[in-house]
This record gives structure tokens, sequence and C-alpha cells, in this order.
């Protein structure tokens, strides 16, 4: 009789030890599915809120343009403050006008405001500190890239080029103009704007103008290039040696008229033609005896006819210089961080104003 019973030795145990690994491996399975699917839903779920925050985010956002412009109004309230934008002032960064008695900023900060459930930080800077692009003329121009240390074309080249970019028609001016003939045999191609220019960055898109002349020391001063410094940071150009490039000399929308209580050396360099005598002695007549702009000692001219007593003896070739320059600011660029729990957003709003209370938001954007 024929037996088919295996007896070979640790047959039975050989079959269990395979069983094992079987169901061990369907265990490790099962378990890297669960936890794949749990890592999947975290995503999810945080995608969701964060879809969910945006929109808060943004009205937070929206908000903080709102009490920047009411923070504004309230200062220009106060006694003394209406006829002049200075770096003293809080709306600025700085300390406020002295000796109050009924302070209507008193407690109040632009710097980790509470809105609801979320806070924001605030900074507001004028447009009026820099000098209109769509104004500048081939002087400007020229000292301005003198200005940035940046080799490349002369004023009258870019100037051309500029007028050509901002004019409606398309005609060539000569020497050196570029009409959307020569744009779009670029790579990309693109056409000339024929209108006037509304955000400085433009500038990189017009013939002649390098990234070296437009950033200038973005590297240096540590920031990114293309991006605006963190709120807190200062930007270049505060005093004369700093490096600057044209993003830190031109604006593409303000009054028109440079603020001569908020410019940096450099821009008031390039509104006197390259007079820096000139510009530092403004520079440190509204500085104050401490020479720190934004300070309880700080001289700024307090209205248009006080311009003067900054610039102090001008030359013959200066004649009229005072009419380029202005005390009070109109146009203002806020940036703005919002924070809701974990989530942050950055935006950037322009506004304008036209009296005491009346702002109007010209742009709203994230950041």
């Amino acid at each position: 009789m024929t037996c088919n019973v295996s007896t070979r030795p640790g047959h039975r145990p050989a079959q269990r030890g395979i069983a094992l690994v079987i169901v061990l491996m369907m265990v490790m399975a099962m378990a890297i599915i669960v936890g794949t699917f749990t890592y999947s839903m975290k995503v999810e779920s945080r995608l969701a809120f964060q879809t969910d925050a945006s929109g808060e985010l943004n009205w937070l956002g929206l908000s903080a343009v709102e009490y920047a412009k009411w923070f504004m109004a309230q200062e220009q309230r106060a006694p003394g403050q209406q006829s002049f934008s200075g770096l003293n002032q809080r709306w600025a960064g700085g300390v406020g006008p002295r000796d109050l008695v009924d302070d209507p900023l008193e407690g109040l900060s632009l710097s980790n405001v509470e809105i609801g459930e979320g806070r924001v930080t605030i900074r507001i800077r004028d447009q009026e500190r820099r000098i209109n692009i769509n104004q500048a003329d081939a002087v400007q121009l020229e000292t301005a890239l003198n200005r940035t240390g940046a080799p490349g074309e002369s004023g009258e080249v870019l100037a051309a080029a500029l007028r050509d970019w901002i004019d409606a028609d398309e005609f060539v001016t000569s020497g050196g103009g570029a009409e959307s003939s020569y744009y779009l045999s670029l790579d990309p191609p693109y056409r000339a704007k024929n209108g006037p220019i509304d955000d400085v960055y433009e500038l990189l898109k017009i013939k002649g103008i390098t990234p070296t002349q437009f950033f200038g020391g973005a590297s240096a001063n540590g920031r990114r290039t293309g991006a605006r410094a963190p709120l807190g940071q200062p930007l270049g150009g505060s005093s004369g040696s700093d490096p600057v490039g044209l993003v830190d000399l031109f604006c593409a929308i303000s009054s028109g008229r440079v603020n001569i209580n908020t410019a940096p050396e450099a821009v008031l360099e390039v509104v006197l033609r390259g007079d820096s005598t000139l510009a530092h002695h403004a520079m440190q007549t509204r500085a104050g005896p401490d020479q720190i702009d934004g300070t309880e000692d700080d001289e700024p001219a307090r209205n248009d006819a006080d311009i003067g007593r900054l610039l102090g003896p001008i030359s013959a070739g200066q004649l009229g210089v005072q009419s380029r320059f202005t005390a009070l600011s109109t146009t203002f660029e806020v940036e703005i961080e919002a924070t809701l729990g974990r989530s942050r957003a950055r935006y950037v709003a322009l506004i304008q104003r036209r009296g005491i209370r009346d702002f109007q938001t010209l742009v709203f954007r994230p950041e």
C-alpha cells in the first residue's frame, strides 16, 4: 500500500512560515494603503482649508486697505499735519507729531493689527518719493543711469525709446527710438505699449534697458531681483552712497512732483540734475539735528512755500527747481501681509488721496 503523505521533516512548519510571510505582506500593503489614504485626506483637507481661507484672506487685505486710509485720514486731522507729508509721520513709520493734547492715533499701529479672526501688518510708501517715469526727460534719465553705475545706452537713446513706448503712434523717434516693428522681432515678440506706463516694471520691456540698470544693487542691499523688499526692510537709495537701480528712482503713477520730505537722496540728486551737494543739503536740513529721518527733531517742509528752506542757496543753473518738488503726497502704495491661522497672503494696493477723508483705491492685487 502506497502512502501519499509526505514524511519529510519540517514540511508543515515551512508551510506555516510561508503563510505568515504572506499575511505580513498583506498587513504591510494594507498599512501602506491606509497611510497613503490618510496623507491624501490631510493634503486635500489642507488644500480645502487654504481655498476657503483665500477668500477670508482677501477680505482681510481689503479691510487693511480701508484701515490704512482711515489711519492716514486720522493723522491728517492732527493740528499742523494737513499741509505736508513727511517721514516723521506715523503712516510712514515715524514717531508722529509731538506734544499733542488729543492724539487721534494714540495706541494705534500699522503692525500686527487685529481684524476679526485675522491679523494684518501694513507698510505705506508714498509714490511721490520717486520721479514719475511718464514725465522723465533725457537729462533725468542720463542722471539716473549715471547714478545706477550700470553701463548701457545714453539718456538720449533711452528717452527716445521711452517716448516711443508711451506715445500713441507707430512712428519711430530718431536717435534710438523703437516701435512695435522692433519688439515684434524679439523672442518672445510683443508690441509697444503706445500708452502711459502703468507699472515701473514695464521699463524692462523697453529697448536699451537692462536688468542690471533696472535693479541696480538689488543683490547688494538684500533685495530679491524682481521682488519688493520684505515689510520692515528699507529700500535702497536712502543715502547718497546706497546702490540704486531705476526701480528705486522712478514710479509709474503719482501727482508728477517729487516730495522733498520723503524722497531718498538718490532721487533728489536726479531731480536736481546731478547736483549731489544740493541733494545732500536738503537731506540734512529735513532730518534735523540728529540727521535721522523719522524722528522727533525732523524739520520737513511744511508746505510748498517752505521747500526753499530745504534747498538753501541755489545756483543760477537751478533756478525754477522748486517747482519740481512738493511737500504733500497724494498717491500711496500699501503693502499688506495678512494672517489667518496658519495661512498667510500678501497684497499690494495703490490708493490716491483727494481730500482729508477722500481716498480712492486704484489697484488691489495679491503679491
